[in-house]
């Protein structure tokens, strides 16, 4: 047996770089005691949800030419820790003949145990989502405090969390757009004139590698709607819909982080809002009477959820068609992509059709007792040794956590977060591999967790008589059309088939 080894963590401190040594050393014995031999480690420095992980890819690819038989990983979460990108993974695997085994005992396709893969990936996915709220909370926090997260915007200088007028050109820039836009010119035509005079784009300024001299309309539009020109700082005006879904919508306004007079204006308030009645006057115009003034808000119910199978473009919102169209084909016509066009009602009625399905299902209790019963007994001791390690592990990961949270807050400087973190870090891959022994032989214990905790979540939201945004941000992953308008979707509970084939009838 050929043997690709996949070991990923999500930075490249030290500590991190131990974790790697420690999970080859640890698959080596493993490989060594089996009879196998290792093709090669695929290592990637990304978080999970990242689906441009270049080593990843490259495995995948390596997969498909058939040069290897395993794959090898610590847990399911090191590859994938979403619904999409774990059933991805899966289908390719089988597709060529592929097995695939996490030393956490949870998958292992030689022995065929493969029905808790999707379940196992919707509890990561609640681990990241868990994750990302507390970082959310601590720049809340720090918003609240009148401090800037992330970079200063474009006419700015950040220092200590302030921002400061940059002593470059980029703040007359600023007056300069705004002047554009009181005076009757649009998006395109500033940043037109702004790209012929050569002047440097935000990412020029940031100095990013893959930095465009080309000015666009959407920027110019973003730095006239950006609040923190007037020296007050409005923060939390928008976030992504989770931690894997990447879309961003907007808050309403109680939501915003909002505190003033937190550093020099660069444009006056009456200024600002005088543009601000512009845009959204401008806006109604061209939307038939529809007096919203949110320029960016989501207004399409599948908006950001349909894309193309051809070309991984989203589908965009045709009125005058009643459904979506192929964004490529929208922008670029026939030749770049086909319409494809999914009418809204129908989907709607597909999807309330399925969860009803669903919903149904789960209240079989027959159904429930019969996979309950798949569950072992295990010996007492391992539970409680299990419990133990799951109490020690848990208290470092909050140690940690509360070492990041100064880190945001920049109450301790990157070298003394990694002082305080690496010998930590030691410790917890140490009790986690016992961990994952443990739970190895506990097996089936997990499923009956999963299992709850997947009918648990369903019951306390399944309400299905009308499908709106909340519903299918909470079920539905993603819908995938492909070219001959087949559609397929894939909801966020998806994962173990056996289990969702007799849910689903």
């Amino acid at each position: 047996m050929r043997v690709a080894v996949y070991a990923r963590v999500s930075s490249d401190k030290e500590g991190q770089k131990d974790s790697i040594d420690y999970q080859k050393k640890f698959f080596d014995n493993y490989v060594r005691e089996k009879g196998w031999e290792i093709y090669k480690y695929y290592e990637d420095t990304k978080t999970g949800t990242v689906e441009n992980r270049k080593n990843y890819q490259l495995m995948l690819s390596d997969a498909q030419e058939g040069k290897f038989d395993i794959i090898l990983a610590k847990e399911l979460s090191r590859l994938a820790r979403n619904q999409g990108l774990a059933m991805e993974l899966k289908k390719l695997l089988e597709n060529n003949s592929i097995h695939l085994i996490t030393m956490d005992g949870a998958i292992d396709t030689l022995k065929g145990n493969t029905t808790m893969f999707g379940l196992y990936a919707w509890v990561y996915e609640q681990e990241v989502q868990r994750t990302s709220q507390r970082i959310k909370m601590t720049l809340k926090t720090r918003a609240k405090n009148g401090k800037h997260n992330g970079s200063a915007p474009y006419g700015y200088k950040k220092e200590d969390g302030k921002l400061i007028v940059s002593d470059d050109e980029t703040a007359d820039i600023v007056r300069r757009i705004f002047r554009g836009y009181l005076s009757g010119k649009g998006f395109d035509a500033i940043a037109r004139g702004l790209y012929n005079d050569g002047i440097r784009t935000p990412s020029e300024v940031l100095g990013k590698s893959n930095a465009s001299p080309l000015w666009h309309g959407s920027t110019v539009r973003k730095i006239l709607e950006n609040p923190h020109y007037t020296g007050c700082l409005d923060q939390n005006r928008e976030e992504t819909i989770s931690a894997v879904n990447k879309n961003r919508i907007d808050n309403p306004l109680d939501k915003h982080s909002i505190v003033a007079n937190t550093h020099e204006p660069i444009i006056s308030k009456e200024d600002f809002e005088t543009v601000k009645s512009l845009i959204a006057s401008r806006r109604r115009k061209t939307e038939d009477g529809d007096k919203c003034s949110r320029p960016h808000q989501n207004v399409n119910l599948f908006t950001g959820l349909i894309y193309c199978d051809d070309c991984g473009k989203g589908y965009h919102f045709k009125k005058n068609r009643r459904g979506y169209i192929c964004g490529q084909y929208d922008k670029h016509g026939s030749k770049a992509c086909s319409a494809k066009l999914v009418i809204e009602d129908e989907l709607i009625d597909i999807i309330r059709k399925d969860l009803k399905k669903l919903s149904k299902s789960l209240n079989n209790k027959d159904l429930l007792r019969t996979l309950n019963e798949r569950i072992s007994n295990n010996k007492i001791g391992i539970k409680k040794e299990l419990k133990v390690l799951d109490s020690k592990i848990d208290k470092i990961e909050k140690f940690k956590s509360k070492a990041l949270e100064k880190l945001i807050n920049e109450d301790i400087t990157r070298e003394e977060y990694k002082l305080i973190t690496q010998s930590k870090e030691k410790e917890l891959d140490r009790l986690k591999e016992r961990q994952i022994g443990i739970r190895a032989e506990l097996d089936e214990e997990i499923d009956e967790v999963l299992l709850n905790r997947l009918k648990a979540s369903i019951e306390e939201k399944i309400e299905f008589k009308v499908i709106n945004r909340e519903v299918l941000n909470r079920f539905v992953d993603k819908i995938v059309v492909a070219d001959n308008g087949k559609i397929e979707i894939y909801y966020k509970f998806n994962g173990s088939e056996k289990i969702m084939k007799e849910l689903m009838g």
